[in-house]
Parts: C-alpha cells; structure tokens; sequence
C-alpha cells in the first residue's frame, strides 16, 4: 500500500468504527494497523507479531489477534480461512481470486473470474455480499517444474 489516501481511508474507517462502538482509540491498536497496511499480500497473527516485535514495539499476541478482529469487523482487512488451518489476512480492496498451490502454500491473487458482487446480486436471493473471494487449489509453476527435475 503506498497510495498515502488508501492508507488514511482505512484509517478513518477504523477510528469511525471505534467511536461508533464506543471503544478506546489506543496507540496499540493502530501501530498493529500500520503494521498490517505496511505488509505486501497476506499475513497472518504472528507475522504481524513478529514485525511488531522486530520494530521495537511490545505488545501481547492476544492484542494482535483481538485487534485483527476489529480490523475485519470494520472493513479495513479481510479474514481468509485457506487450508492452513490459521487465518490469513489481507488489506480489504477490489474482490479477487486466490491460486493457492497444495505443495507449497504459495498464494497467488488474480482478477474475479466473470463476476464482481454488484453483478451478482440479484441472483443470491436477498444475501448482501460484501465481497467474493474464490480459492483455486493446485500446483504452482515452481512446484511443477521441481517435480519434472526429479524425475
């Protein structure tokens, strides 16, 4: 993210949401935030921890995970569920696809294959969509050409 008014709008929108649930603004909260804006693709709890911790600012993973939650609840992350079994996130923007190979865990993002949420709509009997995520399971171009040079 290195369009400086993406990074305010999700900034506001995470403020508006704490004052609209009448929960403190704290420092913790919004260096997670920055954290989170500042990673490129997808991450997960620890990793942010991990940066945190990296940069010099303490803060316990409970803080970490439970501010993830608000981060999703307000719009400005999206929490995806993958194989993994550990939730992954990522900035909340346009819907896209996600190619993700079964031997390395590789994720790869691509453009909505057809469809976007306003065109889909009427079809989905009063459900509001919020966004569309569609998960493509296989073997990545590297993985592939490993398995061809053992063989």
């Amino acid at each position: 993210m290195s369009d400086i008014t993406d990074i305010e709008i999700h900034k506001k929108r995470f403020t508006d949401f704490l004052v609209s649930k009448r929960m403190r603004k704290t420092p913790e909260r919004f260096e997670i935030l920055n954290c989170a804006l500042n990673c490129n693709g997808h991450f997960d709890a620890d990793l942010l921890y991990n940066l945190l911790e990296a940069n010099g600012y303490h803060v316990s993973k409970a803080t970490v995970y439970s501010t993830l939650e608000l981060l999703s609840e307000a719009g400005v992350v999206r929490k995806l569920l993958f194989d993994t079994h550990q939730a992954r996130y990522e900035i909340a923007d346009e819907s896209h696809s996600h190619l993700i190979c079964t031997v390395c865990g590789e994720i790869t993002e691509i453009a909505p294959p057809g469809f976007e949420v306003k065109s889909c709509a009427d079809m989905l009997n009063g459900f509001h969509p919020s966004y569309i995520s569609t998960c493509i399971y296989g073997i990545c171009r590297k993985c592939q050409m490993k398995k061809k040079d053992r063989k």
